[in-house]
């Protein structure tokens, strides 16, 4: 066990590179730089930004709760499917 956690230590104490603090700095600029080039907002309605008129909150006014239409599914219940499982070990099971 000693010589299996030495050798991790020197394997790892192998793999380390020392940066100065302007290569760091140069390296911290140019991957932000490149992340704000990846990350350009588009959107197909985006004629709605910028627009005044109106109260501003517009999700509030589309919001609509959900409702369910047939009966809720107990997780230790059959699954609807009819697979003879409950239903957390066929449709609701957790990924």
């Amino acid at each position: 066990m000693l010589d299996s956690l030495k050798h991790d230590v020197v394997r790892f104490l192998s793999n380390v590179r020392i940066q100065r603090e302007d290569e760091l700095a140069a390296l911290e600029e140019q991957r932000r730089a490149a992340q704000a080039k990846d990350l350009e907002f588009k959107h197909d309605s985006a004629s709605a930004i910028g627009d005044d008129s109106g109260s501003g909150n517009a999700e509030e006014a589309d919001s609509q709760p959900f409702v369910r239409e047939g009966k809720k599914v107990g997780r230790n219940e059959d699954c609807p499917c009819g697979s003879g499982k409950k239903y957390k070990q066929c449709h609701g099971k957790l990924s």
